[in-house]
């Protein structure tokens, strides 16, 4: 049955490498905020080349389970979902685990089947991302999902033993490894997988592929501070692959971003992970921050329909719930927008995406007040740089921040995120920034005695009717102040025309 809102679901997932606790609250049926989270490296798949678990790797697995038990019943959740992924579906004595599991933690792990991992996986990544057509990687520890996208449906799902850990014990004995290990690595990747005919638009899942991510963003000394959604290139990813298998495991340690507890195993990942880009021929890798836990938890959400229908609508009306927004009072905003933006095409040139851009904008401008009112503006743009937004690329979020910053007044300043940012954007941002702030104008009281917006353009004219039910002293005040940025913006000149609602024809 659905979770309903304020609900929380706590999902607990038994890795090969490590077991992970998501507890999550529902703020409704398209949306949740993460309110705890741990992650404890039990290596349960350590030593299993024979195909047992080992006794180390069980200790080590019970004391996890316990610590995320003990974590999870913190929160009362309505929903407890534990599972467990390849190092279970390979071990002959899983029973034994499950059972010892059982007995010390009260927890009942369900097994998933590589499908079943593939599945909860693609939704996590699907319900946060652009992705439509192409493939989807989840890496662990114990085994490498390749899934096949065409229209965010699942198509083709190919699962083999060849997660980070299970690669480097069998394939990568030396360290670093000899060449002819590496070559084998990559042939078995080679005969695991065949290619199906979607576009070679490649995202990835899973904690080595974000660990990847952190080393490039840090190399690259990137302005966001975000890993989901970041793309990295075929080259990078080429250039840190040879880079890890050279040296060992002591030296990878000591290199700017890769974590303690990946440094024996990251090499073998990398190697995977760059084989399946030279097997689709896909030119960049986009991380995604979300994948199976968070597919369970919309499994927990949504129930039977477990995809969203519209990624960043969702995304925009959970940040604003999250932030004590209500979206619904912000639509005439986002209306009043729309018709500035229409009626200013023949001014402006903009596209219907940066349309989007602004209509979002208009959604979330008010996030920042419930933190600060005096320093909103920041705070805002903090919001949305930080905070859980899904579907947009960093370029969107970065023009999207920009516009609930300067929002109100002033010019948006790109400089800092140039290597994010396109040639026309700093253009883009001031036009989108100056029609949001001439909308929350014309809307300035809630509820507004503004009726209908109409705008239109001749030549260099850009003239606006307001019809209102009562004076709108205070809205043109407001207009007044948006004069010059908006004039500046568009190239124009600005008529404001006030109306008075038409008076009710008397009943015969």
């Amino acid at each position: 049955m659905p979770v309903t809102p304020r609900n929380t679901v706590a999902v607990i997932d038994v890795g090969s490498n490590s077991i992970r606790l998501l507890v999550a609250r529902a703020l409704s049926s398209s949306a949740f905020e993460v309110i705890d989270e741990a992650r404890y490296d039990a290596r349960l798949g350590s030593g299993q080349a024979g195909g047992n678990l080992a006794p180390e790797g069980i200790e080590r697995g019970i004391r996890a389970l316990t610590i995320m038990q003990q974590l999870a019943q913190a929160h009362t959740p309505e929903h407890l979902i534990t599972v467990g992924t390849e190092a279970l579906r390979r071990a002959p004595n899983a029973d034994h685990f499950l059972q010892l599991a059982r007995d010390r933690t009260g927890l009942r792990i369900r097994v998933l089947s590589g499908f079943e991992e593939a599945h909860a996986g693609y939704l996590g990544v699907i319900n946060s991302t652009t992705l439509t057509d192409g493939y989807l990687l989840d890496l662990g520890g114990g085994s490498l999902e390749l899934m096949t996208v065409r229209e965010r449906q699942l198509v083709e799902v190919q699962s083999v033993p060849l997660g980070a850990i299970y690669s480097r014990e069998t394939y990568l004995h030396n360290d670093p490894p000899l060449p002819r290990e590496v070559r084998a690595l990559r042939k078995a990747v080679l005969r695991s997988f065949v290619p199906g005919k979607s576009p070679p638009v490649l995202f990835a899942t899973g904690g080595a592929v974000r660990n990847l991510a952190r080393i490039i963003r840090i190399r690259r000394k990137y302005p966001l501070g975000r890993l989901h959604g970041l793309e990295l290139s075929r080259k990078e990813v080429r250039r840190l692959t040879r880079e890890l298998a050279a040296v060992p495991a002591e030296a990878r340690r000591r290199i700017p971003g890769v974590g303690a507890n990946r440094a024996d195993i990251l090499h073998a990942a990398a190697i995977v992970i760059d084989q399946v880009m030279d097997l689709l021929g896909a030119p960049t890798l986009t991380v995604s921050g979300q994948g199976l836990r968070e597919g369970l938890a919309w499994q927990a959400i949504r129930g039977e329909s477990p995809i969203l229908p519209d990624v960043r609508a969702a995304s925009i009306a959970g940040l604003a719930l999250a932030n004590g927004v209500d979206i619904i009072s912000a639509e005439p905003t986002v209306l009043a927008a729309a018709a500035l933006f229409d009626a200013a095409r023949p001014l402006h040139g903009l596209h219907d995406a940066d349309r989007g851009l602004l209509l979002d904008a208009a959604r979330l401008a008010g996030i920042g007040m419930h933190i600060d009112y005096y320093n909103r503006d920041r705070h805002a743009e903090y919001l949305v740089h930080s905070g859980d937004l899904h579907g947009y690329t960093h370029r969107e979020v970065v023009l999207l921040a920009a516009l609930v910053r300067w929002a109100d007044s002033g010019t948006p300043d790109l400089a800092p995120y140039r290597a994010i940012i396109a040639p026309d954007d700093s253009r883009r941002a001031a036009t989108l920034a100056a029609l949001l702030g001439a909308a929350r104008a014309i809307r300035r009281r809630t509820p507004s005695p503004v009726l209908d917006v109409a705008a239109e353009t001749d030549g260099d004219l850009l003239r606006i009717r307001l019809t209102a039910r009562a004076p709108i002293d205070a809205e043109l005040h407001e207009l007044e102040r948006q004069r010059r940025r908006l004039e500046a913006a568009l190239r124009c000149r600005l008529v404001v025309e006030p109306l008075p609602a038409p008076t009710p024809a008397p009943i015969a």
